[in-house]
């Protein structure tokens, strides 16, 4: 931290000094801006959001509220499925011009980059109806953007059975992954990882998939139970696991020894009214919580951001 600061910045936009003010020439100094003790950072990045979708879910916060649970609702056709319904009926321009004002209030907020996933569609053509939204989004709104795929984020209606399920994945892994690469639409994947999603053995599946295609992976992992997702992850080189509030030792070990990303989700914790707090303590003992998003295995924080 520099008290007494100055910033110069040449004729194309590039920082040009940044130190004490007393190196400041009588020139600089007369065409000088007071920012009234201001503090002048690096923009933001925002690693894990869910910016691209259509709707919203305040009668299910009311219900958080009544004390419904995040499964509760999922079971009962909510959460992740309803906002799915409504982002498949949404058009691209829709899509996009819902996804924007997001945007821009992230970047009045000092984001400057971001991490965009798709996830609600549930179908190839509206994941990449979804991820394409992103990028025009993004660049409307004058901002860096990391698009995910979000492959394995909830299973359709009609992929319940354990027939249909097996069938789904393997279409997602199969099908959907390589067209969405081949569109140049995916910079990385992601999947949910927990009892009201997908297991481990089916994450493993789309994470080869990538892996054959060279394309990174993230992962949800230990938001609402612990499955190791973190520690799989890690067998993957992942670039990190997200919100993590039932890590365990086993998974903070693994993600150390792969100088892996953790990231908290505060947004998404209170917006859910989760009582267990992630490990931050004992992340942090692991170097997992480093202030910095370029040390490696630093902890961030995200918006969550959400429908």
């Amino acid at each position: 931290m520099l008290e007494n600061a100055a910033l110069v910045i040449d004729a194309n936009g590039a920082v040009d000094y940044a130190g004490p003010a007393d190196a400041l020439t009588a020139a600089q100094r007369a065409n000088a801006t007071n920012l009234h003790s201001a503090l002048v950072t690096p923009a933001f990045i925002d690693c894990h959001t869910h910016a691209v979708f259509a709707g919203n879910r305040a009668e299910e916060f009311a219900q958080r509220l009544s004390g419904a649970s995040y499964a509760e609702i999922s079971a009962a056709g909510g959460g992740i499925m309803r906002t799915a319904k409504l982002t498949q009926e949404a058009s691209e321009a829709q899509l996009i011009a819902l996804a924007l004002p997001r945007l821009l209030q992230l970047k009045a907020d000092g984001v400057a980059a971001l991490e965009i996933k798709s996830g609600y569609g549930l179908t190839l053509e509206a994941e990449a109806k979804m991820l394409r939204a992103a990028g025009c989004a993004a660049k409307l709104a004058g901002m860096e953007v990391q698009r995910t795929f979000l492959g394995l984020h909830a299973l359709p209606a009609e992929s319940k059975s354990a027939s249909a399920r097996i069938a789904f994945v393997r279409e997602v892994c199969q099908q959907w992954l390589p067209a969405l690469v081949q569109q140049g639409l995916v910079d990385a994947v992601d999947a949910f990882m927990e009892h009201i999603a997908f297991n481990a053995a089916e994450v493993r599946q789309f994470f080869n998939a990538a892996k054959a295609l060279n394309v990174p992976v993230k992962l949800h992992a230990e938001q609402l139970s612990n499955l190791e997702g973190a520690a799989l992850a890690a067998e993957f080189n992942a670039l990190s696991a997200d919100h993590l509030e039932h890590l365990s030792a086993r998974g903070i070990a693994a993600m150390r020894a792969a100088k892996m990303t953790a990231v908290l989700l505060p947004g998404a914790f209170y917006c859910l009214k989760e009582k267990r707090v992630p490990p931050i303590a004992k992340l942090r003992k692991a170097s997992l919580a480093a202030l910095s998003p370029v040390a490696d295995g630093a902890a961030v924080v995200g918006a969550g951001l959400a429908g």
